[in-house]
């Protein structure tokens, strides 16, 4: 690697978070005595912020394509509902629930994307609306009950097992992920789409088609979540994500990736999750209370959008 590429590397946004990450790690472990790095610990981190990681994935795309969802986690439980259903009343086995939460999950999605499309209205105002009627319509569908009793393949687990189809899903997604936006075209469409939109459009590129896909796309994402959410958990119910919105666009915007669209990475996305994870797992581990999470998360976001806003200015400055 030679010098230029180096500098380049060093002055990304994505090697500031890992620097902060890295300050962090060994902040945390000189203030709780090292419990903060023992391997029991991390496991259980890695595993909790799986569903949560696999969720910031999905609204990588929609923002990256200039949109916003907050709709996300009233999808993923309706997923995780009618795929909890299922597993009461018919078994089943964990292709099948995937399935149904994947098509559920895509299926709502859709529906935002064609209401942002059609609509022209901003987006956040539009999946706001869409997730109180999802949340809504279900409550009075379910009357908020939960679900349990799952069969046997679902509810018995070991350490192995949780392990493994949280963080090996989560590695997954994010594979899938990197090779849609790095080598595909609907990838190169989504980065056209939220850079210029009039001018992707004149390009050829169908808006409707890179909406449809990046809603859905998150729709999937929100579903998987959910279901891996329901598997630690074991229970189902429409307010189990309810609340942590804030902490999965937390995940996406410490990743570096640009609310006005067109700029975002999965490994930055992945630094994200990581920051957020350790942020919210020190503060416990450390005995600060519950209250000061949502203080402290806004705090970086806030930190971090200034940081981003004036690497933006900087950027003009030097091409003017």
């Amino acid at each position: 690697m030679n010098n230029k590429a180096v500098k380049k590397i060093s002055k990304s946004y994505e090697f500031m978070v890992l620097c902060v990450i890295v300050v962090l790690i060994i902040g945390l472990a000189a203030a709780t005595k090292g419990k903060s790095i023992q391997l029991g610990n991390i496991l259980d981190l890695m595993t909790n912020y799986s569903a949560y990681g696999v969720i910031a994935v999905g609204c990588l795309f929609v923002i990256i394509s200039g949109g916003i969802d907050i709709s996300f986690m009233a999808v993923g439980a309706v997923a995780q509902y009618l795929s909890a259903l299922y597993m009461i009343h018919r078994g089943g086995n964990f292709v099948m629930i995937y399935l149904i939460a994947i098509v559920t999950g895509t299926l709502l999605g859709f529906v935002n994307a064609v209401l942002v499309n059609r609509l022209k209205a901003p987006t956040l105002i539009i999946t706001i609306g869409t997730m109180n009627v999802i949340y809504g319509v279900m409550m009075k569908v379910t009357s908020g009950v939960r679900l349990h009793g799952f069969p046997e393949w679902f509810s018995k687990k070991v350490e192995s097992s949780l392990f493994a189809v949280s963080v090996g899903t989560l590695a997954a997604v994010m594979v899938i992920a990197w090779f849609i936006l790095k080598k595909t075209k609907m990838g190169r469409r989504v980065y056209a789409v939220g850079g210029n939109m009039e001018a992707a459009k004149r390009c050829g590129i169908s808006v409707l088609q890179v909406h449809m896909f990046v809603y859905g796309f998150a729709g999937a994402m929100a579903a998987i979540g959910a279901l891996i959410n329901c598997y630690l958990s074991q229970q189902a119910s429409i307010e189990a994500l309810y609340g942590n919105e804030m902490d999965v666009l937390a995940m996406v915007v410490l990743g570096g990736v640009s609310l006005s669209g067109g700029k975002g990475s999965v490994s930055g996305t992945l630094l994200g999750i990581i920051l957020v994870a350790l942020l919210s797992n020190g503060m416990i581990l450390v005995g600060v209370s519950s209250y000061w999470k949502d203080l402290v998360i806004g705090s970086v976001i806030l930190i971090s959008f200034c940081v981003t806003g004036w690497r933006m200015i900087s950027a003009k400055r030097r091409e003017g």
